[in-house]
């Protein structure tokens, strides 16, 4: 299957999984139809610095679960709700399947190796990061999740083979900064000619 073809399912299933979430005040905004190609933009981006080979994984990973009526996507937002709110994820935890202690431990390291490419690119193009998310979750006010706690819980719902990977990939190339390629991406996404064009549009 070619890789575009790849990318495409991933974002169908995640879009459809995206749909089924219902938060506690309900839909939000971002779950409009309106929003897809917002959704497709961030969600390609991201993907942009991993191997075909980690797709090929992560695509499988959401088609095992749609298989058993598990969302992928439900379950990154309530595992996020054990740091922003830690009283409705205890009413909620037992219904999520548990994480092993590897796919903990992978996620943790990948997470943390992404915050320090986050901060390079904070670093080079600080009007660019100025409008995403928070860095990390000290970072955070209330209301707001930060990149290092969304990413975290992303991973978290990854298989073990996805997540060997992908920590493959950044071990075998550990100065090739993954998040600064997504960053390049998202950046010709919106019409901008690269990354500096964007930081310098930004100013």
């Amino acid at each position: 299957m070619e890789r575009k073809s790849i990318e495409q399912l991933i974002v169908n299933n995640e879009w459809n999984m995206f749909q089924q979430v219902q938060g506690i005040n309900g839909r939000a905004p971002c779950q409009a139809e309106e929003q897809y190609q917002t959704f497709i933009i961030m969600r390609l981006s991201q993907f942009e610095s991993w191997p075909t080979q980690v797709i090929e994984s992560y695509l499988q990973d959401l088609e095992n679960a749609k298989s058993v009526e598990r969302n992928l996507v439900m379950e990154k937002y309530a595992w996020m709700m054990e740091e922003t709110d830690p009283e409705y994820f205890a009413q909620i935890s037992h219904l999520l399947p548990p994480v092993s202690d590897v796919c903990r431990d992978l996620a943790r390291k990948i997470t943390a190796q992404y915050m320090c490419w986050e901060k390079e690119v904070e670093i080079h193009y600080p009007n660019v990061r100025r409008n995403g998310r928070p860095t990390t979750a000290g970072d955070s006010l209330e209301g707001d999740t930060s990149l290092e706690t969304y990413l975290r819980c992303e991973l978290m719902t990854y298989s073990e083979k996805t997540l060997r990977l992908l920590w493959e990939v950044i071990e075998a190339a550990p100065h090739k900064n993954l998040y600064m390629i997504s960053m390049e991406k998202l950046a010709k996404a919106y019409g901008y000619d690269s990354l500096e064009a964007a930081e310098t549009a930004l100013s």
